[in-house]
Order: structure tokens, then sequence, then C-alpha cells
């Protein structure tokens, strides 16, 4: 598998949630730390807030900005509208360098759930455009593993052909990477088109992560434009598979990398799952219709991928 992939790499990541609350009256910023308990993301919270990494601080007038998230949020009707229609939002934004994740973002959520529960609120993830689960209390798991509610994968009609899906994911940019994308879908393969998009993000996250802990420091790295994504990557995304890629991986598809448009707002475009078997675009304005060779390949690649949409219920 040749070619090179480039991909910039940020020089400072963000993570953003919005806590939702009735309550008239908030918690002063020294019982945080304290809310939070004990433990090493406790600790990392902590700091991050004594260094203003961490920042907690309630919504008066929200900028456009914080509109445009806001409203991107995917939820049924009726926890949408207890966010939207709460007395109060406390924004919880924490940045840093790319190198810092996951830590930084779980200690984020750690803060965020802790407010919450001390204000009788709901925390949305502006990022991955959900509304986390309620919780008796504010635990975070010290693991991490994407699924766990830290990358989304949202499937909609292709705006370049409206007898097909587009899959694309939401979170991914707070790793320091684009958002992953597959267009031109078949209905009948969009399960799969998922898995497939999820199995790709966790090798690129794996990846930048081992780079960033080899001390690069590079604003540019190159990775592979073809590869194999496997049933084992789909199951990585997911927490339940060995951590590490293994050489005998079995069941996998060969993709190309390219590069496609987004609505993200942290992104100047999405990295496209190209099949192979794609034909290059003709000279025209509009993309042409998926051939059926590529409509072939997807139900191939099916086999591969395993037919699971979630294994365990998010945290």
């Amino acid at each position: 598998m040749g070619g090179r992939f480039e991909l910039e790499v940020p020089e400072t990541v963000t993570t953003r949630f919005l806590v939702a609350t009735q309550s008239r009256t908030l918690p002063g910023p020294g019982r945080l730390p304290d809310a939070i308990g004990d433990g090493a993301l406790a600790r990392e919270a902590a700091a991050m807030l004594e260094s203003a990494r961490l920042v907690v601080e309630p919504v008066t007038r929200p900028s456009g900005e914080l509109k445009t998230r806001f409203h991107r949020l995917a939820a049924p009707p009726g926890r949408l509208g207890t966010v939207v229609g709460a007395r109060r939002h406390i924004a919880v934004t924490a940045a840093g360098p790319p190198a810092g994740q996951p830590r930084s973002a779980q200690a984020a959520r750690l803060a965020a759930r802790a407010l919450a529960t001390a204000v009788d609120g709901t925390v949305a993830d502006l990022d991955s455009r959900q509304i986390l689960p309620g919780s008796a209390s504010p635990a975070e798991p010290e693991g991490f593993a994407l699924g766990r509610a830290w990358v989304s994968v949202f499937v909609t009609l292709d705006p370049d052909d409206g007898a097909r899906a587009r899959v694309d994911t939401a979170g991914l940019h707070r790793f320091g990477l684009p958002e992953v994308a597959a267009r031109h879908v078949p209905y009948a393969s969009m399960l799969t088109a998922a898995n497939l998009v999820r199995g790709l993000t966790w090798q690129l996250v794996a990846e930048q992560a081992a780079w960033l802990g080899c001390g690069h420091r590079d604003r540019t790295r190159a990775t592979r434009c073809e590869r194999a994504v496997s049933a084992a990557d789909v199951l990585r995304f997911w927490g339940a598979g060995p951590p590490g890629r293994a050489p005998g991986d079995s069941g996998s598809a060969t993709v190309r990398l390219g590069w496609t448009g987004t609505d993200c707002p942290d992104c100047p475009a999405a990295i496209e799952l190209i099949p192979p078997a794609r034909l290059p675009p003709a000279p025209r304005a509009s993309p042409p219709p998926a051939a059926p060779a590529e409509d072939r390949w997807w139900r191939k690649v099916a086999e591969a991928m395993p037919q699971i949409s979630r294994p365990t219920p998010p945290p």
C-alpha cells in the first residue's frame, strides 16, 4: 500500500461542554475541585482549573459561535428541550496541546459531570454533538475508548446524491484530527459504512497519539494514504478489542484517504474514506453517481465489518 497523506497538527485543541440547569444559583468556583472527588482524573482536573487550562463560566450572552454549536446538538426532542429550555447554562472549556489528549478531555468531562450533579443539570458535549446520559454521581471512567461518547457517527442524506447516504464523525477534531466522512453510501450499507468510519477513526487517533508520544512537535505529519481497516479496529473504537494492532488481524477492507467538505466549525475539510472501486470524477460540476463496482465493494466490506452499532451502553 503506497502513497502518503499529509495531516496538519494543531498547536492547541479545545474541548467544549455545556451544563444546562434550572437552578437559580450556582456553586462558587472554589467548590468545584471538592465536588470533582479524588483519583487521577480528579487531580488532573483540579490542576487544569488552577492553571486556567480548564475554564468554567456562566453563559450570560451566548456568542454566535456558541449558538452555532448549541443548535448542532442531536438528541431526542425531550432531551434536547431540557438543554435548550434551561434557565441557566455554564460553559466548561478545556484547551491545550494535542499531546495532552485524551486525559485533558476526560478531566474536563469529569468537571462538567460534577458540576451537573451539583446543580441537578444536564451535560451537552458540543464537540460530539450529543447530550450525555444522566448519572447519579459525577463518575468518569479512568480508561478511555472513543466509543464512550467521545466521537459520534451521524448518517444523513448525501447532498451530492439524494439516493445515497453520507456518514460523518463529530468530536474527532478535539484530538487534533479532522473529522472522517464516507460519501455515496448505498442505504443497505449504512451500518457497514458507519463501522468502517469508526475503525478508521480509531486508527488515526492511535497513530496520532503514538506520534505525539515520541516527542514530535512538527505542525504536519504524514500517514498512509491506502490502508486496511479491520473488524478489530472497530472493536477497539468501542474499547472492546485488544489495545494494539496485530499483524494477523483478520477481516479487513482496503480504503484510500482523500479530502471532502464538512460542516464541522473546527475543520477546513474532512478526511474522506474512499473505496478503491470509485471511478475518477468526470470533469463536470456535480460528482457522478457511485458506480456499480462501488456497490459491490460495499457489499463485500459488509462481510469484514462487525454487524453491531454499539456493543455496550455509553457511560
